[in-house]
């Protein structure tokens, strides 16, 4: 990126050519003038802008005596002044008519005095910036912040109005009004207090003219080391055992079924657990880790269910009952 050098542009009286009138002194005057162009910018205005495209030249001398000229051609002759002390003023000015720099000085015309400079080094007027800040919203966080910063062509600080910012959209604006002149602007981003991205550019004002662009505020680190930490939320199946008393069953007799859990995880307790019991696929008891029935004859399937609110953790444990059957008569 090239950086925009401050503008000074000479204006060369040359040759003050002696005649002598009657009664009076006159001298004819030849301006050359020299302008060096604008250096290319990355920001605004345009180069087309800074180029200077002509000269309004005045100048003032003895009995009242005043010449206004406007010239493109960098060698001027100005006729029949009177020899004395001139005041000649310079101004530059675009293809748009937009004055961009301003000079004056003080010169004893007479037949000896061949040269004098007008150098242009005074700005003209004042303009307007108005610049835009882009950024990624997805790659900061919600307290994300803008600095800007403006500073003069000799690096003091001056005063803009305070940025506006939409965090949502990614992007700050600024509209601020400006003395004509050279400025460099620098923009930092921060998200967790931690600056992600900045950006730096020269900025050129000129006289009634707004100089407006965009900068996109790249965030482009890479990070070293993220630390990941993997939580598993979901536990395995709950396991345990059924036992039945008496064992053998007795026929006509109740038999008393204990669920126990084999290694619960830790942070779960046996009252946290929610238990149901079902015989054959049917639901016949809930809330209790024991259950007391009194088999028909033949062999009986029980199930116990177990469940807790962690993902994963629902676990089963079966019991074949095989009551045997009542003989009548002693047989």
């Amino acid at each position: 990126m090239k950086i925009f050098r401050f503008l000074t542009i000479a204006l060369v009286a040359l040759t003050l050519i002696g005649c002598q009138e009657a009664g009076e002194s006159t001298t004819d005057l030849r301006l050359h003038l020299t302008s060096p162009r604008f250096s290319q910018r990355s920001l605004i205005p345009t180069s087309g802008d800074l180029t200077i495209d002509h000269f309004v030249i005045e100048a003032d001398g003895p009995k009242e005596q005043s010449v206004t000229i406007t010239t493109h051609d960098k060698e001027v002759l100005l006729g029949n002044l009177s020899t004395g002390w001139w005041t000649i003023k310079a101004t530059a000015y675009n293809s748009s008519d937009t004055a961009l720099v301003y000079g004056s000085t003080t010169a004893l015309l007479s037949a000896k005095t061949n040269r004098t400079t007008v150098e242009l080094g005074t700005l003209v007027g004042s303009g307007a910036l108005d610049l835009t800040l882009m950024w990624d919203p997805g790659q900061v966080a919600d307290d994300v912040r803008v600095e800007c910063i403006l500073y003069d062509q000799d690096l003091k600080e001056v005063a803009i109005d305070p940025l506006v910012v939409d965090k949502k959209a990614g992007s700050a604006t600024i509209s601020s009004n400006l003395a004509a002149g050279s400025y460099f602007v620098r923009v930092r981003l921060f998200s967790q207090e931690t600056a992600v991205s900045g950006a730096g550019e020269a900025v050129r004002i000129i006289d009634n003219t707004t100089s407006d662009g965009t900068i996109d505020l790249i965030i482009g680190d890479l990070s070293t080391a993220y630390t990941l930490v993997v939580v598993n939320k979901t536990g395995l199946p709950i396991e345990g055992t059924v036992s039945a008393t008496p064992d053998p069953p007795v026929s006509g007799e109740a038999v008393t079924m204990v669920w126990q859990p084999i290694a619960l995880a830790e942070g779960i307790q046996l009252e946290d657990l929610d238990i149901t019991w079902y015989c054959e696929g049917v639901e016949v008891a809930s809330g209790s880790s024991t259950f007391v029935s009194t088999p028909a004859a033949g062999t009986h399937r029980y199930d116990v269910i177990i469940n807790h609110p962690t993902l994963g953790s629902m676990g089963s444990t079966s019991l074949l009952c095989t009551m045997p059957l009542t003989l009548k008569g002693g047989e």
